[in-house]
């Protein structure tokens, strides 16, 4: 898997041609899919892309490079473009469950519209579809029913099977039909889109719960505003761009200081540090660094007996 060094590379010519010209592929479990389709525009043809097996996709610490899998010489095609340019897109897959055997999970995506640049928390609204392990089954069911390209490659479908079993409204052998949510996003040739990715929260799952049936594992950018277009995946454990720490309330109680701060990354360390004086200033840790869960940490001194001390905080 390639991390944040490789350029888009355009798929060849011969990629181009009909659908119809290519052996039927078959869906892969585990692997992700990222579809596009021509809603209503006059367009003739899917643009369907295998970005590989989701374990090499999610989970990871660093930024994962999927620009390579990406043409942008097959997104701008007529046969996708059509006469009006409509286009929406998303994510989809199906993985084998983790903790049943011989069942699935099921990955969609979600418009990211805040926390850019938090991996940690989502940018969307988690899915509200019902889900339960018979629901998975049926919809892995319909997403094995793709034209699918091997894996880091991507095709142009006249069969539109991406329209057919992932997004026509509702249809009830689609995956917005079982998972009764909609993947697919708005896209353009001249935008940067953010979409979070979601996984079914499977049964012995420690991270979802009954009330928590969709978990939000990272997202993926999609930047189509330069000549060499990029495509992305940040996954919730890669750390985000550190920023200043603002101190929003000291409090004391017996010799406990309870320091509390916004600003604050997820995945970060932040450290309290104290001096006696100003000038000179000699900062001194206190206490163990504490990880950021959400944009407010809250760091303590539990050895505060002297009557004047200064605090900062350190984001590390």
């Amino acid at each position: 898997m390639k991390y944040l060094t490789t350029a888009a590379l355009l798929v060849g010519g011969a990629i181009l041609a009909s659908q119809s010209g290519f052996a039927q592929n078959t869906f892969v479990q585990n692997d992700l899919y990222l579809g596009f389709q021509n809603s209503g525009g006059g367009g003739t043809a899917d643009y369907i892309i295998n970005l590989g097996a989701a374990s090499g996709i999610v989970g990871q610490s660093s930024v994962v490079d999927l620009s390579s899998d990406f043409s942008l010489s097959l997104f701008n095609n007529s046969s996708l473009q059509g006469s009006s340019r409509q286009i929406f897109g998303g994510v989809v897959g199906a993985a084998n469950s983790a903790f049943n055997s011989g069942t699935a999970v099921v990955y969609g995506t979600a418009l990211r519209t805040s926390n850019i640049g938090t991996p940690a928390l989502a940018g969307s609204s988690a899915p509200t579809g019902p889900t339960k392990q018979s629901i998975d089954n049926t919809t892995e069911s319909a997403l094995s029913q793709l034209v699918a390209p091997a894996a880091g490659a991507g095709l142009l479908d006249n069969s539109k099977s991406w329209e057919a079993y992932v997004e026509p409204t509702l249809n009830a052998n689609s995956f917005y039909g079982n998972a009764n949510f909609n993947p697919d996003s708005s896209f353009n040739t001249n935008t940067v889109l953010y979409e979070d990715l979601w996984v079914t929260s499977d049964s012995g799952d420690p991270r979802g719960s009954s009330g928590q049936p969709y978990i939000y594992i990272g997202y993926f950018t999609l930047n189509l505003t330069g000549g060499s277009p990029s495509l992305t995946f940040t996954s919730t454990n890669v750390p985000g761009a550190l920023t200043k720490p603002i101190i929003v309330s000291i409090s004391k109680t017996g010799s406990t200081v309870t320091v509390v701060s916004s600003n604050s990354v997820p995945t970060h360390m932040y450290q309290l540090q104290s001096t006696s004086s100003l000038n000179p200033v000699s900062w001194s840790n206190v206490g163990s660094a504490q990880m950021a869960g959400t944009t407010m940490v809250t760091n303590t001194d539990t050895s505060a007996t002297v009557s004047k001390q200064f605090y900062r905080v350190q984001g590390q």
